[in-house]
Order: structure tokens, then C-alpha cells, then sequence
């Protein structure tokens, strides 16, 4: 497995070619999906499947939308096909202490079963991350909209796999199964007793469904191979 910082985001940099310090950072569909596209060609990396939750799990969705080809299959967890409402000024109000209020909305996602030292992990990752999250959300609630154009994506040549939690009110269950219903080859796996964030809140949980969710991929493969 291979994981990720987009620029600004974990320990890595804002981008080195750019003033950015003069303009307001907005996450956008094109940016996201064309820097994944590039990690994946860099590192030469030959029929990955790319698997991303939250906003990685909306970018999945753009990637099987656009760049089919690239990748033997998508997992995308909590995704759907729009997430509205969101991209909201206080995220970095002046009179809100940003790093909290970032963090504590992520509280009330995750499941109660979850252990209660996980969640606060997962709390405590979102109060390092408040400057980049209002900018995040605008990939998330405004620029990924594919309402009408899932029936675009080439699930036969990139199959995707769609999951989400049964605790996670921001993209439901009920989402993202429709969602997956109106994609050609798309499937749903509903997770029980987990939330928006299953694997920082409860990783053993999350664990059993991915091992689904991957042989569940690994079945359509196969399943393409014999049919050509």
C-alpha cells in the first residue's frame, strides 16, 4: 500500500511553483484527480487500485469517471455522488478557535462502538489539519457534483466498490448505495456499528470489510478476464 500527502497536508510542503500564500486555497475535481493520476505515473505503478474515504472517497469516483484506463478498480469509501453544504466560512472564523471547531465536527461521524481512544486520535488528526479544511471542502461540497453523469463511468473497465458507515450522516449509506446502483458494475457494501472514518476510529472493524470489499474487486476482475 502506498499512501499519500497531498501538498499541504501530513508534513509535506505547499506547492513549491506557486505563490500561494497570495491566494485563497480551493481543493478543485481537476487538481485532485490529476495529482493522483501523476503520483500513480511517477512511480510507475502498473493496474493499481486506488482506494480513498471521505474526500478520497469522492475522488475515487472522479477517477473512475476519468480515468478509467489508469486504474484496475476503485474503492470508494464514504463517497457518493455529491456531498452538499459544507464549504462554510466559520471553518476559519477569527472569533472560532479553527483547529477545535475543525476537529469536533468530526466527533459526532464516528460510531459509539468505536473505541474511544481511536476516536480521539482521529480528533486530534483534524486539529493539525484546520488550515487546509475549509479548502478541502470546496472539492468536496462544491467542485465534486457528478449528479447525471454516473452512468458515464466505465464500471466494466474500472469496477468500483463503494462502502460507507452506518453512523456517517454527512454522505449517507443511502447515498452512496444509490449512488453505486446508478454506476454500470457498481457495488455497495453497508458497514454496520462504524462511522465517516473507519479506519482511524476503528481499524479491526474496518478491516473485515475491506477484506470484502477487495475480493469482492478481485471477483470482477476476474470475472472481466474471463469475458474477454
Amino acid at each position: 500500500m502506498i499512501a499519500y500527502d497531498l501538498p499541504r497536508h501530513g508534513k509535506s510542503d505547499p506547492p513549491e511553483n506557486t505563490e500561494w500564500w497570495k491566494e485563497e486555497y480551493q481543493l478543485s475535481a481537476d487538481h485532485y484527480s490529476n495529482f493522483i493520476v501523476a503520483l500513480a505515473d511517477a512511480l510507475e505503478l502498473e493496474n493499481p487500485i486506488f482506494m480513498g474515504s471521505s474526500f478520497g472517497g469522492n475522488v475515487a469516483l472522479q477517477l473512475a469517471l476519468r480515468r478509467p484506463d489508469r486504474f484496475a478498480g476503485v474503492l470508494s469509501v464514504e463517497g457518493a455522488d455529491y456531498s452538499p453544504g459544507f464549504y462554510l466560512d466559520w471553518w476559519q472564523h477569527p472569533h472560532a478557535n479553527a483547529a477545535q471547531v475543525c476537529a469536533s465536527g468530526t466527533w459526532d461521524l464516528m460510531a459509539p462502538q468505536s473505541p474511544e481512544a481511536d476516536r480521539w486520535k482521529t480528533w486530534f488528526y483534524y486539529t493539525q489539519g484546520s488550515e487546509a479544511f475549509k479548502g478541502d471542502l470546496h472539492f468536496y461540497s462544491v467542485d465534486h457534483d457528478l449528479r447525471g453523469k454516473l452512468g458515464d463511468i466505465d464500471g466494466e473497465q474500472c469496477p468500483v466498490v463503494m462502502m460507507t458507515g452506518e453512523y456517517d450522516y454527512l454522505t449517507t449509506p443511502e447515498d452512496s448505495e444509490r449512488t453505486a446502483n446508478a454506476i454500470t458494475n457498481g457495488s455497495f457494501i453497508y458497514m454496520p456499528a462504524i462511522g465517516h472514518f473507519p479506519m482511524s476510529e476503528n481499524h479491526e472493524v474496518f478491516r473485515t470489510y475491506l477484506i470484502q470489499a477487495l475480493q469482492l474487486l478481485q471477483d470482477k476482475r476476474e470475472k472481466k478476464a474471463v469475458s474477454a
